[in-house]
C-alpha cells in the first residue's frame, strides 16, 4: 500500500519536509510537492539572487538535519566553496544546498515524489464511500469509479487537477508585508510604491538618483538597502521605524550556561525579565556579553513561551517584542559594516518616528510622521514596504487560505501571529503545518534550527499515523 502526502509550499520548510519523508519512509510513499512560484527550495527567504543577502546564522550551524548542524558547512567544503565555519554565507548558496538535499533524496526514490508547479486553491477532508457519493468538486478528478477511498484529503489546484492524499501539509513560509493603514489609495497605486520588497526587478524600476524611503528597520530592510548599495544607487536613502532600532550585529562571545530552570514555572513576563537582566549583568561581569545570554535562552524559548498565559504574551508583544527581535534576530557583521558606511557617507538616514500618512504630492510621495512629539514631512520618489511578513492569516490574499478560513478548517491564533495549531503541527484531521504558521504557538518557529527539527518530527508523525 502506498501512502500519499501533499505538501503545499516548496520553500525551505516544504523542501525539508519532503526530504525527511523520503529519508524516513520504510514503506512506499508518494509525495506531491506543490509550489506556485519559482524554484523548489528557495521560497521568500532563500529566493534572492543577490550575493549581498547573507544568512543570519554561521555556516556551521545551518545544517538541514537536527542531528547534523554542521552538514551545510560540510557540503560547502565538498563542493569547493572557500568559507570558514563561522562565515555568513550568501543565502542563494543555501538555496542550492536545500535543493541538493531534495535532489539527493529524489535520486534514491525517484518514483516517490512529484514536483508540481501550480496553485493549491482548496482542500476538502471527507470520507468518500464510493464515486457516486463524491462531492461535486471531486467528480471528474480521475478517481476510479469502483474504488472506495476512505478518509482522504483532496487538494484542488488552479489547473483543475485534484490530488487525493492521506495527509496535507501547509508549508506556506513568509507572506508579503501588511498593507499600512496610513497609506492612501492613490499612494498604494503609485508606480513608486513597492508592496513587495522581494520583487526581483525592483531596482530596475528606480532611477539611480531617486530618493527612496524604506518602511521598517528589520532584516528585510537591511536586505533592501544592501541591494540598492550593491547596485550603486546614488540617491538619498531613508529608513523609518517606530523605535528607530536596527538589528544588532553578530559578534564573538563566550558561551553562557543554560539558566532556563530559573525561568521555568514563571507565568509573568516581568518575572522572566528580572531573571534575564540579572544574567545580563552577570555575563558582563564575567567578560562575556548580552548576545551569549540571549543565545542561552534559544533551546528553551518555545517551552517558556507556552507556559505564559495569553495576557502575558500580549504584554510581551506590546512592550518587548521589538527589543527581542533586534537582539535575537541579528545581522552579520558584514551587513552592519555596510550600513555604517552608508550612514557615514551621508546617503542613508535613519528616522525614528511613527508614520501617520502617506499620500501623493504631485508625482512625489509625501510622508507625514511624528517623532518626539513633533510633526515632520518627507518627500520621496519611491517607498519600499519592509514592515515584515503579514502574520494575520485573515488578511492574506491566498485563495486557499481564505477558503479554509471560510469553512473554519483553520483559524488564526489569539495573537494573530499564525494559526491555531497543536505544537506538533496538527491543524485537524489529515491537515498539518510547520514553520511560520506556528509562531503564535511556539514563538520561535521561523529560523532553520526550529524548521529542520519540525520537518524531522512532522515527517515521523505523518509516517507513524499511516502505519
Amino acid at each position: 500500500m502506498t501512502h500519499t502526502f501533499t505538501i503545499i509550499g516548496g520553500g525551505a520548510s516544504g523542501t525539508l519536509l519532503a526530504t525527511q519523508l523520503l529519508r524516513q519512509a520504510t514503506q512506499r510513499v508518494h509525495i506531491h510537492l506543490v509550489e506556485q512560484n519559482g524554484t523548489m527550495g528557495r521560497g521568500v527567504a532563500y529566493g534572492t539572487l543577490s550575493a549581498a543577502h547573507r544568512l543570519n546564522v554561521p555556516a556551521n550551524k545551518m545544517g538541514a538535519y537536527p542531528e547534523q548542524p554542521g552538514h551545510f558547512y560540510e557540503w560547502l567544503q565538498h563542493n569547493g566553496f572557500a568559507y570558514l565555519p563561522g562565515d555568513f554565507v550568501p543565502r542563494k548558496i543555501y538555496a542550492e544546498y536545500l535543493r541538493a538535499q531534495l535532489d539527493e533524496a529524489i535520486a534514491a526514490h525517484a518514483e516517490a515524489i512529484e514536483l508540481i508547479h501550480d496553485e493549491a486553491i482548496d482542500i476538502e477532508v471527507e470520507q468518500v464511500k464510493a464515486a457516486t457519493q463524491q462531492a461535486p468538486s471531486l467528480r471528474g478528478a480521475g478517481l476510479p469509479a469502483h474504488e472506495a477511498i476512505p478518509h482522504k484529503a483532496f487538494v484542488t489546484l488552479a489547473s483543475g487537477r485534484v490530488l487525493a492524499s492521506d495527509a496535507v501539509v501547509l508549508a506556506f513560509g513568509n507572506a508579503l508585508p501588511p498593507q499600512p493603514r496610513f497609506l492612501s489609495a492613490a499612494a498604494a497605486a503609485a508606480p513608486g510604491y513597492f508592496a513587495n520588497p522581494w520583487q526581483a526587478d525592483l531596482a530596475s524600476h528606480l532611477k539611480p538618483t531617486d530618493r527612496v524611503l524604506v518602511l521598517g528597520m528589520g532584516l528585510t530592510a537591511v536586505d533592501t538597502l544592501l541591494s540598492l548599495h550593491a547596485q550603486q544607487h546614488q540617491g538619498a536613502l531613508y529608513a523609518i521605524s517606530t523605535h528607530g532600532w536596527w538589528p544588532a550585529a553578530h559578534a564573538a562571545s563566550a558561551s553562557y550556561p543554560d539558566f532556563s530552570a530559573e525561568l521555568a514555572g514563571k507565568a509573568r513576563v516581568a518575572e522572566m525579565l528580572r531573571v534575564v537582566r540579572q544574567h545580563l549583568r552577570q555575563a558582563e561581569a564575567q567578560g562575556s556579553n548580552w548576545r551569549a545570554v540571549i543565545d542561552a535562552l534559544r533551546p528553551s524559548t518555545q517551552s517558556l513561551w507556552q507556559q505564559l498565559p495569553l495576557a502575558e504574551k500580549q504584554r510581551f508583544m506590546r512592550h518587548l517584542r521589538r527589543l527581542w527581535d533586534v537582539s535575537r534576530h541579528r545581522m552579520p557583521p558584514e551587513c552592519a559594516a555596510a550600513l555604517d558606511a552608508m550612514h557615514a557617507s551621508g546617503q542613508l538616514h535613519s528616522l525614528h518616528g511613527r508614520v501617520t500618512a502617506i499620500d501623493m504630492a504631485g508625482s512625489e510621495l509625501s510622508v507625514s510622521y511624528r517623532s518626539r512629539g513633533q510633526a515632520h514631512n518627507l518627500q520621496v520618489d519611491a517607498i519600499i514596504n519592509c514592515m515584515g511578513s503579514e502574520s494575520n492569516y485573515t488578511r492574506l490574499p491566498s485563495r486557499l487560505v481564505q477558503n479554509l478560513l471560510a469553512r473554519q478548517c483553520i483559524q488564526t491564533d489569539a495573537l494573530a501571529q499564525g494559526l491555531e495549531v497543536a505544537p506538533d503541527g496538527t491543524l485537524g484531521p489529515r491537515l498539518y503545518t510547520l514553520g511560520t504558521a506556528l509562531k503564535g504557538v511556539l514563538w520561535e518557529s521561523t529560523a532553520m534550527p526550529e524548521i529542520r527539527a519540525q520537518a524531522h518530527d512532522l515527517a515521523a508523525l505523518l509516517l507513524k499515523a499511516q502505519s
